[in-house]
């Protein structure tokens, strides 16, 4: 009998320690995730370019040395950055991260959406739109923002968050013009996946899941919102027609093991890349499911698998 409460207390003891040396290996190594993008007829202009999505900073719970992730992005080399919101975590973290969005924003057009923490947390929206205009870029709150490459006009079209902001895709369409040459959409979460395909954009990039932060090898995220299917918590989509959910690409699993650049083609329809982000929200835990950098090069393509090439 003592040799079981022993045996038992030691797996007690020890399970914690695991877990935790667990998440300190795989919660705050970020990872890079390449995303091959094939478009037919591309502007000649937008071949090579480089675009790099980060969400879901959550400064106070950022979990990534913010050193580390300036870096990382310097050394992605983007002609465009996509911030898709939930800049702050606590209300005493707004100057910082105000401050680490302007570091970020240097150097190239910095387009972001308000997230439900930053709307829940009255976030200071002129100063982000002013930081964000500084640098060729903006904050769009159900706006469509331009930039050009070269002659090359690229759209942004912005939908707010729908969970605490006032997400409204008829006002941002509103916006929208026919001449672009790529047109990105950008909203803090899949919850409005049915609206956010009526966006037309090649692809839709979002945050806000975490990518479910706690993951078990083979299944879907256990700790999702009930605003989005759980298959939706991160991964390569193409939108569908009706009111299934997108068609999953590439899910977690193989977005984490792929070792090569993920392939797809707006050829076949638009898509959408849901990013496991960077911070934590109020669960201090990631394990198989690190924070995330997406890099999207824009190729000209006719059509794809829309999978990952490890051959």
């Amino acid at each position: 009998m003592v040799n079981w409460l022993l045996f038992a207390a030691a797996i007690i003891f020890i399970i914690p320690i695991i877990l935790r040396l667990l998440m300190m290996r795989t919660g705050r190594r970020m990872r890079t995730t390449h995303v091959q993008l094939g478009t037919p007829d591309l502007a000649p202009e937008l071949e090579g370019t480089r675009i790099v999505l980060l969400s879901d900073l959550h400064v106070g719970r950022l979990h990534v040395p913010e050193e580390r992730l300036v870096a990382a992005v310097e050394g992605a080399r983007p002609d465009l950055l996509f911030l898709g919101g939930d800049y702050v975590a606590r209300l005493t973290s707004h100057e910082d991260a105000l401050r680490l969005v302007a570091r970020l924003s240097e150097g190239q057009p910095t387009f972001g959406v308000m997230g439900n923490a930053d709307h829940h947390q009255w976030l200071d929206r002129r100063e982000l739109r002013a930081i964000l205009r500084a640098g060729g870029g903006d904050l769009l709150i159900n706006e469509a923002g331009r930039t050009h490459i070269g002659d090359a006009v690229v759209e942004v079209l912005g939908v707010d968050d729908p969970v605490r902001g006032s997400a409204d895709v008829n006002a941002t369409l509103a916006q929208a013009s026919s001449d672009a040459d790529l047109r990105i959409g950008l909203c803090h979460s899949p919850a409005q996946w049915r609206q956010l395909r009526r966006l037309e954009a090649h692809i839709t990039l979002v945050g806000h899941t975490h990518g479910g932060q706690i993951r078990v090898p083979g299944l879907e995220a256990h700790v999702t919102h009930l605003t989005y299917p759980r298959e939706l918590a991160a991964g390569l989509f193409r939108y569908s027609g009706g009111d299934t959910p997108p068609t999953r690409l590439a899910d977690h699993w193989e977005v984490m093991n792929c070792r090569e650049p993920l392939r797809a083609s707006t050829a076949d329809g638009p898509l959408m890349y849901v990013t496991r982000g960077v911070g934590m929200g109020s669960l201090p835990v990631r394990l198989m499911c690190p924070p995330e950098i997406v890099i999207i090069e824009l190729v000209r393509q006719e059509s794809d698998g829309g999978d990952c090439d490890n051959d």
